[in-house]
């Protein structure tokens, strides 16, 4: 796997960590956007994982979730290694 995909593959993993924060909070895309004032399109772009996120928008977005920084990433490393939380 080249760099740039191994960046791809990273930022869907992101994504993906949000939403499964987001829906554990019972949250919508559009409650998470308002909350971390961020505009509705955007979030879905970076939670599908095509849009890099600069670390401003990541901390709006953990402040959303009132989860830290440290939490998403553990998320995000539960993603990119395949595990269920829920296990």
């Amino acid at each position: 796997m080249t760099p740039h995909e191994s960046a791809m593959q990273r930022r869907r993993e992101l994504g993906q960590a949000i939403v499964r924060l987001r829906k554990g909070r019972k949250l919508s895309q559009e409650r998470l956007a308002l909350n971390a004032g961020i505009d509705r399109s955007y979030m879905g772009r970076v939670e599908r994982g095509e849009r890099s996120v600069s670390l401003d928008k990541l901390w709006a977005i953990c402040d959303a979730l009132h989860i830290s920084l440290a939490e998403l990433a553990i998320e995000a490393e539960t993603v990119h290694l395949g595990q269920d939380p829920r296990d």
